[in-house]
């Protein structure tokens, strides 16, 4: 069977009017781009003859003043439709597991069409409405159309061909932040036909999804430290030029993984943040070796920085001073060091510099003065490789001037 295309102003007063029920969707060039494999394995995709497909719509909404018309995961297809066109085909890739209970498998799409470029790209004594002649004119396209500018008090611009998107179900070891690359446009809709009934009426997947066995509770943010059992540190310049130094990176690392997630490079931005974390991580066993190796010569004020969050700041000989957050300091610090816990909050304005040009040691001095101390950057990683599921390759995370090797973790 062949239908001709519909105008798109047509095809999106169809959908918003007829949520809950089932419809026909055709198929620009009679073809649909379906997944073949999951996120995180290189190629993904293959166009396939597809003259159609149907769905439940489950809603579908005007947005934006009349700009855009969208259905968010509102078409829901049948268990048959979704294998007949294809788009099983990467569930049953030999690296999905759908029964992690973390996956999640769903045979829904997203509908979207938009004005705005015909909007921006067209002058006011160009505007023509022949467009809207197919729509009643209690049509949402109309009565919720919000008018721009003084502009005309109906649509003054067709909307776009409305495209499709689905999901992709990720892989057994894919990285959970795929920032939107686990969605796919899989074509665009020329002709909706509304259906008296559907042979399959969709559901949920009938997974039986193992059980989690593994603890939800969220990793600590700071280092497990056991204050009786670590070794002193004294207050020695270099050791304290050190722990400033590694800081000073770890600022540095965080402004670089948010500069890399902006630009859509999230492996060096995961990179970038392991390797901050370790750094604050290390800062924080430095801190409390240094206690310990002379408590006596160590003051500690209690911080209200920026009216936002509260955090001890440890103050050692030589002008050094280090904050800490108040979870990260173990309670033993207090009750066996003579260091005296603060209990007023001084209220300071405060900004970490990410500053390391005008530092007199480089980040491996500083590393590798600190490894020789027994505290290795390297055993606060929390994994040692990065995979880019991009290009299909791995990043160090390891600071590469210490040895990874370090039995004294920890003291």
């Amino acid at each position: 069977m062949s239908i001709d295309e519909q105008p798109p102003d047509l095809i999106a007063h169809k959908l918003v009017t007829n949520t809950g029920a089932p419809a026909r969707f055709y198929l620009q060039d009679n073809l649909l781009t379906v997944p073949i494999k999951p996120y995180g394995r290189g190629s993904q995709t293959a166009d396939l003859p597809v003259q159609s497909f149907d769905a439940v719509i489950e809603q579908a909404h005007v947005e934006d003043g009349g700009l855009n018309v969208a259905s968010f995961h509102g078409l829901h297809l049948p268990a048959s439709e979704w294998e007949r066109v294809g788009l099983q085909k990467h569930w049953e890739h030999e690296d999905v597991d759908l029964r992690d209970p973390f996956t999640d498998a769903n045979r829904r799409m997203e509908f979207w069409a938009s004005r705005k470029d015909n909007f921006y790209d067209t002058e006011p004594e160009e505007y023509r409405f022949d467009h809207l002649n197919p729509l009643p004119d209690d049509s949402p396209l109309l009565t919720e159309w919000t008018p721009y500018d003084d502009g005309p008090d109906i649509p003054p611009v067709p909307l776009s061909y409305p495209t499709l998107r689905t999901d992709i179900v990720h892989a057994k070891d894919a990285d959970t932040d795929a920032r939107g690359f686990d969605q796919i446009e899989v074509g665009t809709v020329v002709a909706i036909e509304i259906l008296d009934r559907i042979d399959e009426w969709p559901q949920e997947p009938d997974i039986d999804k193992r059980e989690i066995d593994i603890d939800l509770s969220p990793p600590s943010r700071h280092p497990r430290i056991q204050y009786d059992d670590i070794n002193p540190l004294p207050h020695d310049e270099k050791i304290l030029r050190a722990v400033h130094a590694i800081n000073r990176h770890a600022k540095r690392f965080s402004e670089e993984a948010d500069t890399a997630y902006q630009i859509n490079e999230g492996a060096k931005a995961r990179v970038y943040s392991l390797r901050k974390k370790a750094l604050y991580k290390t800062k924080t066993v430095a801190v409390h070796r240094l206690v310990k190796g002379n408590s006596d010569q160590t003051q500690v004020t209690l911080h209200d920085l920026n009216g936002t969050h509260e955090m001890y700041c440890f103050s050692f000989s030589g002008g050094y001073s280090f904050h800490q957050p108040v979870p990260a300091v173990n309670d033993a610090l207090w009750e066996t060091a003579t260091v005296e816990k603060p209990q007023e909050v001084e209220e300071i304005e405060f900004q970490s510099s990410a500053e390391t040009q005008n530092l007199s040691i480089s980040l491996e001095e500083a590393l590798y003065t600190l490894a020789e101390q027994g505290i290795n950057a390297n055993n606060y990683l929390d994994t040692e490789t990065v995979l880019d599921y991009d290009w299909n390759y791995e990043i160090s995370t390891i600071f590469e001037c210490i040895d990874t090797e370090d039995t004294s973790r920890g003291r």
